[in-house]
């Protein structure tokens, strides 16, 4: 016999399948709130990891800026700022380099300021803080000692050096040999307990001269530094030091510098620079501004960013992207001297 329901069974049944779309609609708004969540909670760390990164990028490049900005034209223990800039140099001496002035690169030859809001490119000229000492010299041939294992550079043609006795400088060109062993041991004189020699040929001044009559830059005491030139600018999203990429996701590079003027620190970009004011900057002003590598922010980002130029050119626009930018500005004061 067909057993029939009630119409008691028959209303539970219907509840009981209510009860279970309500249970399974509860449970799907439940499991989209816990997904909404766990994606708030990784776009805010994927934003706050990008930042960090933007922040570590920044601290780490205007580290090393300052460390060369503030090296900027030390020629060893010589004032890079005489009086008069004839007073640091020898009668008869053409240097390969005219400090001050030439401690910041000529503009359009060196150093470059970028048309509207475009990176600038900047380059500084200091002298390398490692000890070295001149042993011997005989017109276009030197011997110096150091505790330097890469003086030589590249092939070593060309390199520029100065040469002082702490009042006087020679500023001249040399190539520079690969360096050998010097021997150590039992030498009273200090320069004879430096470890790697090196031999200077076809020493020349501007004007191709040899440095015939050096006086007491023989004497124990006399010293002798590397000068190097250091570039800085932007390529292919990057800033690069001497070619080589330093920071990636760099969207812009701004130089200013100053010049005191009557107590007064007066701005002026690459292309106000001449001979004269190249010698008489005092501070330099730099903005970086740095990209997520990926998109972080949570919208297009419409926020635009000061930055160290002149004119009408002081902000740089949106980018109109989802990347993370941060600015990064400081003022560097040229000591013409090392920190180290």
């Amino acid at each position: 016999m067909k057993h029939r329901q009630t119409p008691l069974q028959t209303t539970q049944q219907g509840l009981s399948l209510i009860e279970l779309m309500v249970a399974i609609l509860l449970s799907s708004l439940l499991l989209l709130g816990v997904l909404q969540m766990f994606s708030n909670t990784s776009a805010s760390d994927k934003a706050n990891t990008a930042l960090a990164r933007l922040q570590e990028s920044g601290r780490v490049a205007l580290e090393i800026l300052k460390q060369d900005l503030r090296r900027t034209g030390y020629i060893g223990c010589a004032s890079p700022t005489p009086l008069e800039p004839e007073d640091l140099y020898p009668e008869g001496h053409t240097p390969t380099r005219n400090f001050p002035a030439d401690a910041i690169g000529v503009q359009d030859i060196d150093t470059d300021e970028g048309p509207g809001t475009a990176s600038d490119k900047l380059t500084v000229v200091h002298g390398s803080a490692v000890p070295a000492e001149l042993k011997d010299i005989s017109g276009s041939t030197a011997i110096l000692v150091t505790r330097d294992a890469n003086l030589r550079i590249g092939n070593g043609v060309g390199q520029e050096f100065v040469l002082t006795d702490c009042e006087k400088v020679y500023v001249f060109s040399a190539t520079v040999s690969a360096s050998s062993a010097n021997d150590v041991s039992s030498k009273p004189i200090k320069r004879d307990k430096l470890g790697f020699q090196y031999r200077l040929t076809q020493i020349k001044d501007k004007n191709g001269a040899p440095l015939n009559a050096v006086g007491d830059f023989r004497v124990e005491g006399a010293q002798i530094v590397r000068l190097g030139q250091v570039t800085y600018d932007v390529s292919n999203g990057a800033l690069r030091k001497n070619g080589a990429e330093l920071i990636a996701n760099v969207d812009n590079f701004q130089v200013l510098y100053g010049i005191n003027d009557a107590g007064q620190t007066r701005w002026v970009n690459a292309d106000g620079l001449d001979d004269d004011l190249r010698g008489q900057i005092s501070q330099v002003q730099i903005s970086l501004v740095i990209a997520s590598p990926e998109n972080a922010a949570s919208g297009i980002s419409n926020q635009v960013f000061n930055i160290a130029n002149i004119g009408a050119n002081t902000q740089l626009a949106a980018a109109n992207n989802q990347r993370l930018r941060r600015v990064f500005n400081t003022t560097i004061d040229m000591r013409n001297r090392s920190i180290d």
